[in-house]
């Protein structure tokens, strides 16, 4: 498996997210209930593929998460749901489809090797059945 990696600068992007302890295979479910408050309220739009921020290791199952759903529009949230702004940073990143831990493996050698600063939390888009992980890293 070839793991290509690559470094870009993200824009300011407004989520609409659950924070969530559990395991992580309980993601898409909490997703669900982002994606139903985002449908449901008329301010709020859909603006990108749904997003999993790892607060612990993200090859553990247990965990806490930011699981969200990028938006344009503006909401106060429901208490539950809450809409949040993550600042502009630069990543870098991979994809994978089936091999995970393999990914981070690779993404983490790159850091080491490259002597990068990681600056917060990793996380992972999820585009249809290819997942971008991502570090925020200082260059």
């Amino acid at each position: 498996m070839i793991v290509m990696i690559g470094k870009r600068t993200l824009d300011d992007e407004k989520l609409a997210v659950i924070t969530f302890t559990g395991p992580f295979s309980k993601t898409l479910e909490v997703l669900e209930e982002v994606s139903d408050f985002v449908s449901s309220n008329d301010k709020l739009e859909a603006d990108g593929d749904p997003t999993v921020i790892f607060y612990t290791a993200p090859l553990k199952d247990e965990g806490r998460y930011d699981v969200g759903i990028p938006v344009k529009g503006e909401s106060e949230g429901d208490g539950k749901v809450r809409i949040v702004t993550i600042p502009g940073h630069t990543v870098i990143f991979t994809e994978y489809s089936e091999a995970r831990e393999e990914a981070y493996r690779k993404l983490i050698k790159y850091v080491e090797e490259n002597r990068l600063d990681v600056i917060g939390a990793p996380r992972e888009i999820l585009h249809g059945d290819v997942r971008e992980i991502q570090f925020p890293v200082v260059l």
